[in-house]
């Protein structure tokens, strides 16, 4: 009888001696009138006041070319081959006037990332030109696999099983921000300026994507800027039943009904809009800010909610006001618009189909969550589609009722693209078989690691709809006019 109770002993000082101290989210500043400050959260703010200045040290604000793109879930094989896109976009000139090395990574307005895809999204945003040195150490070829095995194999890691404030996603935390964000907060995010990052979540209370965006925050009446990376990145890749959530904390009283630039009036989610999806926006919003609905807000991995990263940027669009001076200024300036989808997401197992029987739990859970990931892509990707559409007819009207010709141009010639890059593109089907079998996790052979790489960034650099919008940053504007760039 004594054995286990020195057993527990041995393990309460180890638990009492590891105590983790997870940081929550701290409430949103006020200004000296009293009134929420929601200038202090990062996001699309900081695009609009770049724009605005045509900062001379961000080649996109004077570009007449917008960029969005968004790197899917799908572990370490999607998080490599998402950096190997990154590698494809730096590798295609862009030559306008006066911007002799202006490469289209340059000319990137904004990069989403969710699950395995926050990793290099994130990374790329702190370090820039250091990441293309240092992810490769920093996270892709470690085995980060051995640090979750810790968590559930060695006492000292155990705080998680005592402490009902302490959840195992909380360690792994700790353990990305030790590898690679160091300390940093969203506040470091800011002071790299545009392209704006968008770190992706899952809400799983309301059962909808949560950006780590001002707005998102900002409805929670929380402060963005002083919230680690780390645990946003952690957050976005709570991978169900392994990891816990990470939750924040409403501080919505304080904002007494004041809402973020750009969210839709609460008087959108009124009944007679229920099919909208600017309604549903404000719907989201509405409980958020009710502190009777909402004290504390649940995040795992983001691929639950959209495993493509974009339906955080669609509400970006949805929320964006055409009436607003971001919006007419966008508007001005764009004459091609580009969403960039880079899809690390494995292969289906069309195996079962030959089976008569579907036992294993690895195979079940496998094909339910890979039916609900596919088949949700295939609509997002189409919404996304028409989103893009719908701004290019909103540009060419825009830019048309100033006159026939806008910063040298026609004021008509708007044109927007959707291009997914997805890892069934591969053109060699030896290891296109072998790299969409890669299990989902966050340890994988270094040769498969080099591989993605080098197809996620072939597979950009030759698109050939990815070549073509970055030529037609350098045609010739109409002859006679002012120019294009400013």
């Amino acid at each position: 009888m004594r054995a286990p109770r020195v057993l527990a002993a041995i393990v309460g000082l180890a638990l009492g001696a590891c105590s983790l101290d997870v940081r929550m989210n701290e409430p949103l500043p006020m200004t000296a009138a009293g009134q929420p400050d929601f200038a202090a959260n990062y996001g699309v703010g900081d695009y609009a006041q770049a724009m605005a200045d045509g900062s001379a040290d961000w080649p996109a604000a004077r570009s007449d070319l917008l960029i969005f793109v968004a790197f899917s879930g799908g572990g370490k094989r999607s998080a490599a081959f998402a950096h190997g896109a990154l590698r494809g976009l730096r590798a295609i000139p862009v030559r306008p006037p006066g911007a002799a090395g202006w490469t289209m990574l340059d000319d990137v307005d904004y990069i989403s990332g969710v699950s395995g895809g926050s990793f290099p999204a994130a990374h790329y945003g702190l370090y820039r030109e250091r990441h293309f040195e240092t992810f490769d150490q920093d996270f892709l070829k470690r085995d980060i696999n051995a640090f979750i095995y810790g968590i559930y194999l060695f006492p000292w890691n155990w705080d998680w099983l005592a402490n009902p404030l302490v959840g195992t996603n909380d360690y792994m935390a700790q353990v990305y921000d030790r590898l690679m964000f160091r300390g940093a907060t969203f506040a470091d995010l800011r002071r790299r300026g545009p392209p704006i990052v968008s770190v992706n979540a899952t809400d799983i209370t309301n059962e909808v994507s949560f950006p780590f965006l001002g707005g998102s925050f900002g409805a929670l009446c929380s402060h963005l800027d002083s919230f680690p990376i780390a645990r946003a990145v952690a957050a976005s890749n709570g991978f169900p039943v392994l990891f816990s959530p990470i939750t924040i904390e409403s501080y919505a009283e304080r904002c007494r009904g004041a809402r973020p630039p750009n969210a839709p009036p609460a008087s959108a989610a009124a009944p007679a809009s229920l099919t909208s999806r600017r309604a549903e926006l404000a719907r989201v919003i509405n409980v958020y800010e009710d502190p009777r609905q909402t004290r504390f807000v649940h995040l795992m991995d983001g691929g639950i909610a959209d495993n493509l990263a974009l339906r955080g940027l669609l509400n970006v669009f949805i929320g964006l006001d055409s009436g607003s001076n971001l919006y007419r200024e966008a508007a001005r300036r764009t004459r091609r618009i580009l969403v960039l989808s880079v899809d690390g997401e494995s292969a289906p197992d069309r195996s079962l189909g030959r089976q008569r029987v579907v036992s294993g739990l690895g195979q079940i859970f496998g094909a339910v969550s890979g039916t609900q990931i596919d088949a949700y892509n295939f609509e997002t990707l189409a919404v996304t589609t028409d989103q893009v559409a719908h701004l290019v007819q909103e540009f060419r009207r825009i830019r048309c009722a100033e006159g026939r010709v806008v910063n040298g141009r026609p004021c008509a010639d708007v044109q927007g693209q959707v291009v997914h890059v997805a890892l069934s593109a591969i053109d060699d089907p030896t290891w296109r078989a072998r790299l969409g079998a890669i299990p989902t996790g966050l340890t994988i052979p270094d040769a498969d690691v080099d591989a993605l790489v080098q197809y996620g960034e072939q597979l950009v650099r030759e698109h050939p709809v990815v070549r073509a919008t970055a030529a037609a940053a350098g045609d010739n504007p109409v002859p006679g006019s002012a120019r294009a760039r400013r």
